[in-house]
């Protein structure tokens, strides 16, 4: 079954973000060292921890919204660590596939003025580790 980006979801302190125009890939990898004995050939892997790439998120701005666009913004200003997750549109009852962060730093805040007149806020999301993944119910 595929999915289709239609409806996915971006909650921020568990609060909806809002009206969601684009998100980046979830890219998660693991950094590899290896160490090759000069005398024997013999490689050893030393394999790190998960990690997840920052993520780029794009929704229309609203500075009268509470609620997730606010909280984006307040903890980019306040440099604090927030929970951030994104639920995907595969929903099989209530709630589709979520991936949560209980630690990200929004790294990159900025505004778009389009030519409609709308404004767009881009948001750029430092998330730690490997996600908590919940399926979807």
């Amino acid at each position: 079954m595929a999915i289709r980006t239609s409806g996915h979801k971006v909650r921020i302190n568990a609060k909806d973000a809002g009206d969601l125009q684009s998100i980046g890939s979830i890219k998660q990898k693991r950094n590899i060292k290896e160490y090759e004995a000069i005398n024997t050939g013999v490689i050893v892997q030393a394999i790190g921890n998960v990690k997840t790439d920052p993520l780029a998120i794009s929704i229309l701005y609203n500075p009268t919204d509470d609620a997730g666009a606010k909280e984006l913004e307040t903890a980019f200003n306040d440099g604090t660590t927030v929970p951030f997750e994104i639920e995907l549109s595969d929903t099989a009852g209530k709630n589709g596939t979520t991936f949560g962060w209980t630690g990200a730093v929004v790294s990159d805040f900025e505004l778009n003025q389009e030519e409609d007149g709308d404004v767009l806020a881009s948001f750029t999301v430092n998330l730690n580790g490997a996600p908590t993944i919940t399926a979807a119910a």
